[in-house]
Parts: C-alpha cells; structure tokens; sequence
C-alpha cells in the first residue's frame, strides 16, 4: 500500500484538531504513539466487529501509530523515508524506530543515526540480542541455540520504547500479541 489513505486520514484529523483548537482554545495535539497492550486489544475488537481481514486482522496484533508494519522487510534508510511522511502529521509527540540488522557495526549505526536527526527524527535504535542459559553462546537472534539445542534462551528486544526481556530462562511476561509480533519483526 502507498500510504495515501493513511496521510488523507491523519490531515483530516489534523484539520478537525485545528477547528477544535479554534472553538475552545484548548490546545489539542496528535500523539504517535506505541499504545502499550492495544496491540492485540484492538485486533480482538476489530474481529468481534468485522470479522478476520486479510492484511488488517489475520495476525495477533495490529501494527499502530505511523509505523511501517513489522514484517516489511526494508532497510532502516526505507523506513524512515516511509514513515518521514507522517512525521509532521503528529505534533503532539512521537518516535521512529528502526531496527538495525547490522552485528553492532558502530559506524554504519552513527551514520544512520546522523541521517535520521538530519531529517529531524527522534530515533529510537532497536538492537537485539540472545544468549543461550545453557552454555552462554549469544548470536542477535535465536529461538532454539544452534549449538546445544536449548530453549532456555534469555532475549532482549526493543518493547513499546524501552528494552526489555522477551524471554528469560525460555518464559516471559509478555502477553501472545506482543510475542506474536516479535517473531515476525523484520524492520522494526
């Protein structure tokens, strides 16, 4: 999809902020934000009303805010120029981020980082890691350890804005939706 819906969306609503703004002097704002647990809430609800959608509402979670879905499988230069667009559509606050499949190459990431507050954006960098609890092999990503078979992995991902344990000792505290989407992230 190209994003003309969503930008036609995000100006309406802007223009009916405007208006409101006007009418009251109260000084509403558009917010880009992660909304925490909505992510499989929404879905839920979505289903109760409309049934399962193909692209919409066939996984456990709804991407939210601006940002490209998780499973796009982009360079972190393409998403930030796709979600740029509707950076100025969010006055109220907001964040990109962009994960980066780059094995902790320092200057690949400055170059990156410069490239995003050059356009302006407050970035949030997604860096992941996974180790085996077993025998402590690490690689930036894993399910299973490749070289003892464990799943008594501890993993750390980028959650809602801030890092957190998606698993540790093999269990976590996050809810099916979140788990769902970490799996599937490609770009984020």
């Amino acid at each position: 999809e190209d994003g003309e819906f969503a930008i036609r969306t995000m100006e309406h609503i802007n223009q009916k902020v405007n208006e409101f703004k006007k009418e009251d002097g109260h000084l509403y704002a558009i917010y880009g934000t992660p909304a925490e647990n909505l992510c499989g809430v929404q879905v839920k609800q979505f289903r109760n009303k409309y049934g399962i959608v193909e692209n919409v509402s066939d996984r456990e979670y709804v991407s939210n805010s601006f940002h490209c879905h998780v499973t796009e499988d982009i360079s972190p230069i393409q998403k930030q120029d796709l979600e740029g667009r509707f950076w100025n559509l969010c006055n109220g606050g907001k964040i990109q981020y962009v994960k980066y499949p780059i094995n902790y190459n320092r200057e690949a990431v400055k170059s990156l980082i410069r490239r995003a507050m050059k356009l302006g954006y407050y970035e949030g960098v997604n860096l992941s890691l996974a180790y085996c609890d077993d025998c402590g092999h690490e690689e930036l990503s894993m399910d299973v350890c490749p070289v003892c078979g464990s799943k008594n992995l501890t993993k750390i991902e980028r959650m809602n804005g801030y890092l957190s344990y998606s698993r540790v000792k093999g269990d976590t505290r996050l809810n099916d939706a979140k788990m769902a989407e970490i799996a599937e992230r490609k770009s984020m």
